[in-house]
C-alpha cells in the first residue's frame, strides 16, 4: 500500500499463462500510473543486432537464416547461437560469422520443453497434435483430429495463444516459432506421428481440402493407412496428378504396392501413374508405364485413349516427332478409338508433320482436322489444329492473324489438356511475339511456362532457355542471354539444340570482341539428326558462322553464306522466313559489292515483311534497308526510333551509326557527333566492344573530334562488373536464399540463377556463396554507416 510513496522503481514480469489470482490482483492493484510493456517478439533488424552481439561479428547469411525458425525470441536465439557455439560450428571470416550451408540445427528440446511445462496436460497434448498438421490449420482441423467437439478445444487453444505459443492469421492458427513446433514434433514416437497423419488425412479428406495437403500427411502415414489410402486415391488421383503430379506418384507407387493387381484399382493407379509421370518429366518411364498398362486384358473405361495419348505425348517431348506421328495414325486408325476421339489423334499429327519439315501435308492435316474438332467439339483436336495453322502462316506472313491464331490455340490448350501437354503452344506463342518484337508481351508468356517447364523438362526445358536467351539478345540483356544459354546447355544435347545455345553465344563473344580462340566453335552444317524444335533454329549457326566469318575480314564468304541461307532455305524452312532480320545486313554487303540489283531485293523482303506484320522493329528492318538505298540519313534516323520503340538496341545504334556515316559524307560532322555518341553509348552498355571498334573506325574522323568523350573501358572483373540481375542475385544470397526461392522471387529457373551464382562469383574471384553473401552484408554494413550528405 505505501509503494506509491517510495523513490523506487518497481518492474515485474509475469508470463502471459497461466496467470494465478495473486498475479491477477497484484496487476489490478498496479493498474494506474503503471505502464504495461509486452514483450514482442524482435524485429527482423533486432535480430542481427543481437546475433552480431552474441558472435561478435556480422552474422552472415545462413546463420540468419537459421534463426528465423525462432521467430524473434531473443531467449531460443541466444541459446541457439550458444549450442552451435559449443559444437564449433560458427566460424568468423573477415568480420562475417557464419555457419555452412548444411549444419544441421542444434537440439533445444530441453530448453524448448523447459520453457512450456507450466502449461497443462491438456494444452501440451492439444499443441503436440497440432505439431503434425502443419504450420497452418484451422481449430476445425484440429478437432477433427482429436475426434472432439470444437466447443470443447477453444479454451485450450486460447490458453496456447495467450502463453504465446500459437497466434491467429485470418482464420489459420500458427505457432509462434517453428523452433517449438519442430521440438513438440519430435518429442513424438515414430509410430504416433505416423498414426497422427492418417487421422489427419482422413480428416483433411472429410473436410473437402485441397488433395495436396491429404497427400502431403498420407506420404508420412503409418504403413497401416493402406485402404484408405487407396480408396481416397482412387478419387481424388485425377485432382492430384493436375496439382501436384510429385506427390502424386510417390502415392501411386506406394497405392500400387499395396492394391491387387487384378483389381480395377490397380488398373485405375498405373493409368494415373503414367499421367504423373508425363507431368513430373519422367518421359521415357511415363511412355513405358502407358504402353505397359495398354498391354494389360483389364482396364478402366476409356482408358485406353488416355494411355495412346500418353504414349504420343510422351514421344513427342522426348523429340520423337516420327515415333509420335506414327503412334497418332495408329490411334487415329484403331476401331477402338472412338470417332470424336480419333479427331484428337488427327490434329496432334498435323504438329507432328510440321515438326518433321513436312509443312504442305500438316497445313492440309490442320485444316481438316480443324473442320472435325468444330464439328465434334472436340476442343483439344482444335487447339491442336490451330497451333499448327498459326505456325505455319507465321513462317509465311508473319502478322497479327498468325499470332491471334496461337494466341487461340494456347487458350484453348489452357481448358482442354494436361498442365504437362500446354507447354509447346505456350513456348511457340512466345516465340511468335519475340519474332514481331513484342517484348512485354513474350516475357509474360514465358514467366508463365517457367516452373512448367522445370517440371516436365523433355524438349521444354532447353526451348524455355533458348526462347529466354533469344528475347534477351534482342533486347540487349546479353549477360542474362549467356546466363540463360549456359542453363539451356545442360540438357539440350538429346534433343539438338546444344548448336543452337551455342552459336546464339558466338553471336555475343564476336559483338563483344572475344579473341577468335576463346569463340564459342559452330559448325553451319548439320552434323547428325537434329530434333524437331532444333530444326526451326538452325538459323542460328548459319548468322554465328557468318558473323565469324566478317569479323575476320572474310566478307565475301560471310555474304555468299548468308545469300545462299536466304535464297535456298535453312532446312525445310524459308530463308526469307527465318532470316528477314538480316535484311540491312544483306543490303549493307550487297552494296558494299556495288550489287545493287541483289541490295534492292532484300530491301524489298523487308518491306513485304513490314507491311504484312507492322512490327515497329520490322519496320526498323525496313527502313534502314530503304535508307541506306536512298543514301537518306532520315530514313536511318526513323529507322533508330522504330528499333527504340522494340525494343533493339542493337539496331538502334547501327542505324545511328549508318545516319552519322552519311551525315560525315555530306560535310555534315556536326550532326553525326551526337548519333555516333549514342551508337557508342548503346555499344557501351552492350559491352559490344567489336561494333564499337568498327564504328570508331568507320568515323575515325569524327571521332578524333571527340576523343574526350570515348566510351569508357568496360569493366569485366571486380564488383563494378555485376550486370543489374547479377546484383539482385548476390542481394538475395545475402538474404540466406537458396537458388530456388530465388528464382521464384525473379521468375527466371533455378538454372539460370545458378549461371548466374557462377558468373558472379568468376567476376569476384571467390569461390562460394558465404563469401560472396558476406562482401554483399559488409558492403551494406558500409553504406549504412555511411554518413548521409
Amino acid at each position: 500500500k505505501s509503494v506509491h510513496q517510495l523513490p523506487l522503481l518497481v518492474v515485474c514480469a509475469y508470463q502471459p499463462a497461466p496467470r494465478s489470482k495473486e498475479i491477477e490482483r497484484l496487476a489490478h492493484s498496479l493498474a494506474s500510473g503503471t505502464a504495461l510493456l509486452e514483450l514482442a517478439p524482435l524485429a527482423a533488424p533486432k535480430v542481427i543486432v543481437l546475433l552480431k552481439h552474441l558472435c561478435g561479428a556480422e552474422p552472415g547469411p545462413h546463420l540468419r537464416r537459421m534463426v528465423e525458425g525462432a521467430a524473434g525470441n531473443p531467449l531460443y536465439i541466444k541459446e541457439l547461437v550458444n549450442a552451435l557455439a559449443l559444437e564449433g560450428a560458427i566460424e568468423v571470416h573477415d568480420g562475417i560469422a557464419d555457419v555452412t550451408a548444411d549444419c544441421p540445427i542444434p537440439p533445444l528440446t530441453a530448453l524448448i520443453t523447459n520453457g512450456l511445462r507450466h502449461l497443462p496436460d491438456g494444452v501440451l497434448q492439444v499443441l503436440r497434435t497440432a505439431s503434425v498438421l502443419g504450420d497452418g490449420f484451422t481449430a476445425l482441423d484440429l478437432a477433427a483430429v482429436l475426434e472432439v467437439p470444437t466447443h470443447q478445444l477453444l479454451s485450450l487453444i486460447t490458453e496456447a495463444e495467450v502463453a504465446g505459443v500459437l497466434r491467429s492469421r485470418g482464420d489459420r492458427l500458427h505457432f509462434r516459432h517453428d523452433l517449438v513446433r519442430r521440438t513438440l514434433y519430435d518429442t513424438l514416437s515414430g509410430s504416433v506421428r505416423g498414426m497422427l497423419h492418417v487421422k489427419t488425412a482422413q480428416a483433411l479428406a472429410g473436410a473437402g481440402v485441397v488433395p495436396e495437403r491429404v497427400a502431403g500427411h498420407l506420404c508420412q502415414a503409418a504403413p497401416d493407412a493402406g485402404y484408405f489410402l487407396i480408396a481416397w486415391l482412387a478419387e481424388s488421383a485425377v485432382h492430384l496428378t493436375t496439382r501436384a503430379p510429385a506427390l502424386a506418384l510417390e502415392l501411386l507407387d506406394k497405392a500400387l504396392t499395396l492394391a491387387d493387381p487384378g483389381s480395377e484399382h490397380y488398373s485405375t493407379f498405373q493409368l494415373h501413374r503414367a499421367i504423373a509421370q508425363l507431368a513430373c518429366g519422367h518421359l521415357a518411364n511415363a511412355e513405358e508405364s502407358a504402353r505397359c498398362a495398354l498391354a494389360r486384358t483389364t482396364r478402366g473405361p476409356g482408358s485406353e485413349v488416355v494411355l495412346r495419348w500418353i504414349v504420343v505425348e510422351a514421344a513427342f517431348a522426348r523429340g520423337r516427332a516420327d515415333l509420335a506421328l506414327k503412334e497418332a495414325r495408329s490411334a487415329y486408325g484403331n476401331v477402338s478409338v472412338p470417332e470424336a476421339e480419333a479427331v484428337g489423334f488427327h490434329a496432334f499429327s498435323s504438329v507432328c508433320l510440321f515438326a518433321l519439315g513436312r509443312l504442305s501435308e500438316a497445313e492440309e492435316v490442320a485444316v481438316t482436322a480443324r473442320h472435325a474438332a468444330q464439328t465434334h467439339a472436340d476442343s483439344r483436336a482444335l487447339a491442336y489444329a490451330l497451333h499448327t495453322l498459326a505456325v505455319s502462316r507465321f513462317l509465311k506472313s508473319p502478322d497479327t492473324e498468325a499470332v491471334e491464331l496461337a494466341r487461340q490455340a494456347s487458350r484453348i490448350a489452357q481448358e482442354a489438356l494436361h498442365p504437362a501437354q500446354r507447354h509447346g503452344f505456350q513456348l511457340t506463342l512466345a516465340n511468335c511475339y519475340i519474332g514481331l518484337g513484342r517484348c512485354h508481351e513474350a516475357e509474360a508468356v514465358l514467366a508463365a511456362v517457367r516452373e512448367a517447364t522445370q517440371r516436365t523438362g523433355g524438349v521444354f526445358l532447353p526451348w524455355y532457355h533458348l526462347s529466354c536467351a533469344l528475347l534477351a539478345f534482342n533486347t540487349g540483356r546479353w549477360d542474362d542471354a549467356l546466363a540463360d544459354i549456359e542453363a539451356g546447355l545442360e540438357t539440350a544435347e538429346p534433343f539438338g539444340l546444344k548448336r543452337a545455345l551455342r552459336a546464339l553465344g558466338t553471336l555475343i563473344d564476336v559483338h563483344r570482341g572475344t579473341p577468335p580462340t576463346e569463340v564459342r566453335s559452330v559448325d553451319a552444317e548439320k552434323t547428325s539428326d537434329d530434333g524437331w524444335v532444333a530444326s526451326f533454329y538452325e538459323y542460328l549457326p548459319w548468322c554465328a558462322s557468318a558473323l565469324v566469318d566478317e569479323a575476320q575480314n572474310n566478307h565475301e564468304r560471310s555474304y555468299a553464306r548468308l545469300v545462299d541461307a536466304f535464297d535456298g532455305g535453312v532446312g525445310h524452312l524459308a530463308g526469307s522466313a527465318v532470316l528477314g532480320f538480316l535484311a540491312p545486313d544483306l543490303v549493307r554487303l550487297a552494296m558494299a559489292r556495288g550489287d545493287m540489283t541483289d541490295a534492292q531485293r532484300f530491301a524489298s523482303a523487308a518491306q513485304k515483311r513490314a507491311d504484312s506484320s507492322g512490327a515497329r522493329y520490322h519496320l526498323g528492318d525496313a527502313l534502314r534497308c530503304q535508307g541506306m538505298l536512298a543514301q537518306d540519313p532520315d530514313l536511318l534516323l526513323r529507322a533508330a526510333r522504330c528499333y527504340h520503340d522494340a525494343p533493339h538496341p542493337m539496331n538502334e545504334a547501327h542505324a545511328y551509326t549508318d545516319a552519322a556515316e552519311l551525315l560525315v559524307r555530306r560535310g555534315r560532322p556536326d550532326e553525326a557527333c551526337p548519333l555516333l555518341d549514342r551508337a557508342l553509348e548503346i555499344y557501351t552498355w552492350l559491352s559490344a566492344t567489336w561494333d564499337a571498334a568498327r564504328t570508331t573506325a568507320r568515323l575515325r574522323g569524327v571521332a578524333m573530334r571527340r576523343h574526350k568523350r570515348r566510351p569508357r573501358n568496360l569493366v569485366r572483373h571486380g564488383w563494378d562488373a555485376l550486370t543489374p540481375t547479377e546484383h539482385i542475385v548476390a542481394e538475395h544470397i545475402a538474404e540466406g536464399c537458396y537458388n530456388a526461392e530465388i528464382a521464384t522471387r525473379m521468375s527466371i529457373s533455378r538454372r539460370t540463377v545458378s549461371t548466374h551464382v557462377s558468373s558472379i562469383l568468376k567476376k569476384l574471384d571467390m569461390t562460394s556463396r558465404v563469401e560472396l553473401a558476406g562482401e554483399v552484408i559488409r558492403r551494406q554494413h558500409l553504406d549504412r554507416s555511411r554518413p548521409k550528405d
